[in-house]
C-alpha cells in the first residue's frame, strides 16, 4: 500500500478517472457528450504545502481479502494524514477501486471516501455476478472491515447512483455493523422489467451497449492503479475477468436472452431482499432516464416508510451531480444519519417532487449544465396517495371522462411501422411523425382542459385489442398538446400482447404489473377483443388548463438509450372503444403546487417537444376527479 498528497498526482487521478468515466454511448464515441457512466468530477487538491503533509487530503489504496480468498481492489481519500473520519463508500464495477468516482467531491464535506470494486470486476478478482446476493456479501465483508480501520471512526454511509446505486441495497440487505445510511440513487431492482424487457419486449439497446463498455473501463481502471499506485497486478486481474465475462453463465447479453421473468431475473432482483434493509435510505429517481429508466422495481414500497425517503423529478440519468437541490438533500441527510449532526433533517418531507428540471446558466462539475426545479411539491411520506383517474377513449380520436355509449366501434392502424424517437442523446429531441407512417398510429385526445391536472407516479392503458397476427407489440405515449401549438413529451409504456397475462397478487388499479413467465404466454384470439393493461412508466407532470391530455398508441420506438427488438410480423391492429370494450387510460391524480407558466421547451430537460398535428376536440376536456 502506497499514500500520496502531491498535488499534481491529484490531477493525474482527476484526469485518469474522468477518462475512465467517460466511455460514451452507443459503442464507445465521445461526439453525444452522454455516458452510461457517473462522469467524475475533479477532487480537491491539495491547499498546504508538502511540508505539512497531515494537513492535505491523502490517498491509500489496498486489496481487501474476501473469505472466499478473493481480493477487493480499494482505493480511499482521506480528508488529511491524521484523525479518524466518517466513511462513505462507493462500490461499483466500474473504476472505483482504482480511484473514487463520485464520491471525490466529498471529502470537502469531512468524510473519508473508499472506492471499492466488485469482485470480478477492475482490480478486484473473483467472478462478476453483475448484481446479486454475492455482490452484497462482499460488499458488507469491505465495509466491516473499514470500519475497524483507524482512518474510520466507525460511521459509515454508502453514496452513488446507477450501478453503485443497486450495489447499496444488496449490501445494506446483509446489515453489516457500522452502516448508517444509504443513497440508493437511479436504481435497477427488478432487471427483467426494469430494463431488460420493458413490457416483455427485448431492449436491445442500452443493456448490451451497458455490458460492452466494461472490457475499455477495467483497462482504464489498470491504467489509473498502474500510475498512481505502481500496481501492475491489476493489469492482469482485469485481463483475466474480461476473458471471464465472456462465459455463458457470466456474459449479461446470454442470460438476457432468456425472453421470461425467471431464472437468474429472479436471483438477481434485489426487490426480493430490501424488506431487510433497516437502515435510513434516500434514494433519487428521474421519470425519463435515458438509460435505467424510473421504474427501479417498486423497491421503495418495500422499505419501512418511516426510514424512506425519495426525490424524484423529470431528467436524465446524472440528475444527482446536476441539480444543487438533491446534492444538497444528501449532504444533509448523510450528514445526520452518518455524521450525526442534529440538523433536523429527520423530520423533512419523506417525499419530494422536483417539477419541470430545467438547464440553466452554470456548470456542473460534470462540464453539463445545472438543473433548476420550476417548483417543488412536498408530501409527508410514502406511499404518495392519488386519486385514480381514468380517462376513455372514444370514437373520432376523442379522450373524455365518460364511457363509450356505441354498441361497437373501434380505430385500427398499421404494424409495425416506424415511429418517431425521442430522447436519444445523439440526437436530442421528439421525432415528428413521417407522412408515410402516419397510418400506424392512434391518438385520442381530450378537449382543452379547464383546469389545471396534476399526476403522479405510474399509471395504466387498459385497452381492447384485436390483430390480424397473432402477435403484437404495443407502445402507448402520454402527451401534453399545449395552446402554444407545441406538445410535450410526458412519458411511455409498452407490452408484447403475447404477455399480456398480469400477476394478480401485486397488480393494482394503477399498476398491471406483469406476470412474463412461458406458462402464462398466450396468442391473441383473433375471433373477439383481447383485454390487455399496459404499464405506464411512473411520471409526474402538471397540465395546465387550456392544454389536452393526448395518448398515442403505435409501434414500441427508441427511447433514451432503450431501442426495441420487436415482433416484426405485419399486422392491423384494432383498439376497441365502445360500450361494451371501453378502452381506458387510469392515471394517479394529486393536487400539488406548481408554477403558472407552461415549462419551456427548450429548457425543460427530458421532455422535448414538437409541433402539434391534429386537431383539439371542441368542447370541455375533464375535470379532477372528485
Amino acid at each position: 500500500m502506497t499514500t500520496f498528497r502531491h498535488p499534481n498526482r491529484w490531477r493525474l487521478a482527476a484526469s485518469l478517472v474522468a477518462v475512465a468515466a467517460g466511455l460514451a454511448a452507443c459503442g464507445g464515441g465521445s461526439h453525444s457528450g452522454f455516458s452510461f457512466f457517473p462522469s467524475a468530477g475533479s477532487p480537491p487538491p491539495a491547499t498546504t504545502p508538502e511540508a505539512q503533509p497531515e494537513k492535505g487530503p491523502v490517498r491509500k489504496w489496498g486489496y481487501i481479502t474476501l473469505p472466499d480468498g478473493n481480493k477487493m481492489r480499494y482505493s480511499l481519500l482521506l480528508p488529511s494524514a491524521t484523525g479518524s473520519f466518517p466513511l462513505l463508500v462507493e462500490y461499483d464495477g466500474y473504476s472505483s477501486g482504482s480511484a473514487p468516482n463520485v464520491g471525490q467531491p466529498w471529502l470537502a464535506e469531512g468524510y473519508a471516501v473508499m472506492g471499492l470494486n466488485v469482485p470480478g470486476t477492475g482490480c478486484s478478482t473473483g467472478e462478476d455476478q453483475v448484481f446479486d446476493a454475492s455482490t452484497g456479501a462482499a460488499g458488507a465483508f469491505a465495509l466491516e472491515w473499514a470500519g475497524k480501520q483507524p482512518w474510520s471512526n466507525g460511521k459509515i454511509g454508502m453514496i452513488g447512483y446507477s450501478y453503485s446505486g443497486y450495489n447499496q441495497l444488496w449490501v445494506a440487505a446483509h446489515r453489516p455493523k457500522g452502516l448508517l445510511a444509504i443513497t440508493p440513487s437511479k436504481n435497477v431492482t427488478d432487471p427483467y422489467r426494469d430494463v431488460g424487457y420493458p413490457g416483455g419486449i427485448k431492449n436491445i439497446g442500452f443493456p448490451a451497449q451497458w455490458w460492452g463498455g466494461f472490457p475499455a473501463t477495467w483497462n482504464k481502471a489498470a491504467d489509473i492503479a498502474a500510475k498512481l499506485d505502481g500496481d501492475t497486478e491489476c493489469a492482469k486481474t482485469v485481463a483475466d475477468n474480461i476473458a471471464k465475462i465472456k462465459r455463458p453463465d457470466l456474459d449479461l447479453t446470454k442470460w438476457l436472452e432468456n425472453p421470461y421473468a425467471d431464472g437468474l431475473y429472479v436471483k438477481r432482483s434485489a426487490f426480493y431482499e430490501t424488506a431487510k434493509i433497516d437502515i435510513p435510505a434516500l434514494g433519487t429517481q428521474s421519470w425519463q432516464d435515458e438509460q435505467i429508466g424510473p421504474r427501479s422495481g417498486y423497491y421503495e414500497d418495500t422499505m419501512a416508510p418511516e426510514k424512506m425517503w425519495l426525490i424524484s423529478a423529470n431528467g436524465d440519468h446524472h440528475t444527482n451531480v446536476t441539480s444543487d437541490y438533491i446534492d444538497s438533500a444528501l449532504k444533509r441527510f448523510l450528514a445526520h444519519f452518518v455524521k450525526g449532526e442534529d440538523n433536523g433533517f429527520e423530520k423533512e418531507p419523506h417525499v419530494r417532487l422536483l417539477q419541470e428540471m430545467q438547464k440553466i446558466d452554470q456548470k456542473a462539475i460534470t462540464g453539463a449544465p445545472k438543473l433548476k426545479p420550476t417548483g417543488v411539491a412536498e408530501f409527508d411520506r410514502l406511499p404518495v396517495k392519488v386519486t385514480p383517474m381514468r380517462l376513455w377513449m372514444q370514437p373520432g380520436g376523442m379522450l373524455a371522462d365518460a364511457k363509450p355509449t356505441q354498441v361497437s366501434d373501434s380505430s385500427t392502424y398499421r404494424y409495425p411501422v416506424k415511429s418517431p424517437v425521442v430522447n436519444n442523446p445523439a440526437a436530442e429531441g421528439w421525432q415528428a411523425v413521417a407522412d408515410s407512417e402516419k397510418d400506424g398510429q392512434l391518438t385520442f385526445t381530450t378537449a382543452a382542459l379547464p383546469e389545471d391536472l396534476s399526476f403522479y407516479g405510474e399509471g395504466s392503458a387498459d385497452l381492447w385489442i384485436n390483430a390480424t397476427a397473432a402477435d403484437t407489440d404495443l407502445q402507448l405515449t402520454v402527451s401534453e398538446v399545449r395552446p402554444d401549438g407545441q406538445e410535450m413529451f410526458v412519458q411511455r409504456g409498452w407490452l408484447r400482447a403475447s404477455k399480456r397475462a398480469l400477476d394478480g397478487a401485486r397488480s393494482s388499479v394503477l399498476r398491471p404489473f406483469g406476470d412474463f413467465t412461458k406458462a402464462t404466454e398466450a396468442p391473441l384470439d383473433a375471433a373477439q377483443p383481447n383485454p390487455v393493461r399496459v404499464e405506464i412508466q411512473k411520471f409526474a407532470h402538471v397540465f395546465r388548463a387550456g392544454s389536452s391530455i393526448r395518448v398515442t398508441v403505435d409501434t414500441p420506438s427508441q427511447t433514451g438509450f432503450w431501442i426495441f427488438g420487436n415482433n416484426t410480423t405485419a399486422s392491423t391492429n384494432k383498439v376497441w372503444h365502445d360500450a361494451t370494450h371501453p378502452s381506458s387510460i387510469v392515471l394517479g391524480h394529486i393536487p400539488y403546487a406548481h408554477a403558472k407558466e407552461l415549462p419551456s421547451c427548450d429548457k425543460t430537460i427530458r421532455q422535448p417537444c414538437r409541433k402539434v398535428v391534429g386537431a383539439v376536440p371542441a368542447g370541455v376536456g375533464p375535470r379532477a376527479p372528485t
